[in-house]
């Protein structure tokens, strides 16, 4: 399975067709993170061995891994080739191949604008079958598992989260096109943080709040009224910048997954979203806010120095603490973070939007 000749392939109507795979039976969780045998019947397994094995041995025996509920790891275990299987049934249900279809023009969109060799790249895409997208298994630590380490590892985290910006400003940059007349739209956004904010008031950490609900509704339409907020040229975005999709290759740069929210957008959010992200992560990695902050202020501070000169760099920062807001309210939803924590992350919410 050679990585530097992806191919775009047909999704067959064969392929379309046939009902979507499962993924592999649910892994205890007592095993997540260890390597089960799989039979040689299982289906990925054949289509992998037939379509896109090309090494002269033949496999003698395949093994899988959990990375998430719908992500597996297949690998042989005489040579140690291995794939990343994405099966989308999980959250597509019987729309799982159009979905995994979307994804996978999107990474050839990606790839084909210039991030597909280089040290700050997209991941590929190798094949896309029932449902399942088949990509390059890239080994390495994600942006996650570097923050859970820093503490042992001094330095590494300012060094990834410098590769994490520059890989947005290649996005950002190369997908802009000259004569672009795209409508800018922050509307949407404005919409979609009051969606959030409801969400926290009927379900969550707002409940039995409304003065702190209407507060933070009128920080928000504050921000909506702002001019510089829709003075922007759209660029693709990754949609879904999370500490768990930069992954760290062995061999230094990194490699950016989970392309399926991709859209045109303002530059902006990428940053934002990443900047929430990462200060949450290192919160409950046992670190704080006040920790997170000068890591925060170092992404930033890459992203600036990388963009080209042309671009009104203070216009994005200003607006990226904007989306921060919108995604710290966004991560204040999750019920598995404590309740204390998600009470913190609205304060935090509500200070970046008080600006």
């Amino acid at each position: 399975m050679d990585d530097n000749e992806i191919q775009r392939l047909d999704v067959t109507q064969e392929s379309a067709d046939l009902a979507p795979l499962e993924p592999p039976a649910e892994v205890p969780e007592i095993q997540r993170g260890n390597w089960l045998a799989l039979s040689p019947g299982d289906p990925v397994v054949e289509y992998v061995t037939q379509v896109l094995w090309d090494r002269p041995q033949e496999p003698v025996a395949w093994e899988s891994a959990r990375l998430s509920s719908a992500a597996y790891i297949y690998r042989e275990t005489s040579t140690g080739s291995a794939v990343v299987a994405k099966f989308y049934v999980v959250k597509a249900g019987s729309s799982a191949q159009k979905y995994a279809a979307r994804e996978l023009e999107c990474i050839h969109q990606i790839r084909d604008l210039g991030l597909a060799d280089h040290k700050a790249r997209a991941v590929a895409a190798l094949a896309l079958w029932r449902g399942v997208l088949l990509l390059e298994y890239v080994p390495g630590l994600t942006l996650e598992n570097i923050i859970a380490v820093r503490h042992s590892h001094p330095g590494r985290l300012a060094d990834a989260l410098e590769w994490a910006a520059r890989s947005l400003v290649r996005l950002h940059v190369q997908s802009v096109r000259e004569g672009d007349d795209s409508n800018p739209d922050f509307a949407s956004s404005v919409r979609y943080t009051h969606e959030v904010v409801e969400q926290l008031a009927k379900y969550g950490v707002l409940q039995d709040y409304p003065i702190s609900r209407d507060g933070i509704k009128r920080l928000i339409d504050r921000w909506g009224r702002r001019p510089e907020m829709r003075q922007f040229r759209p660029t693709i975005t990754h949609g879904d910048a999370t500490t768990t999709n930069f992954v760290f290759p062995r061999d230094g740069g990194v490699v950016v997954v989970d392309w399926e929210r991709l859209y045109a957008g303002d530059p902006a959010f990428d940053l934002g979203r990443l900047m929430a992200e990462v200060t949450h992560s290192i919160n409950q990695h046992g670190g704080s806010v006040a920790e997170a902050q000068p890591f925060v202020e170092h992404m930033v501070d890459a992203y600036r120095r990388a963009l080209p000169a042309t671009w009104r760099d203070d216009d994005l920062l200003g607006r990226a603490r904007f989306y921060r807001a919108s995604s710290t309210l966004r991560i204040a939803r999750n019920g598995w973070v404590s309740r204390l924590d998600r009470t913190a992350l609205v304060a935090q919410a509500m200070a970046l939007l008080a600006d």
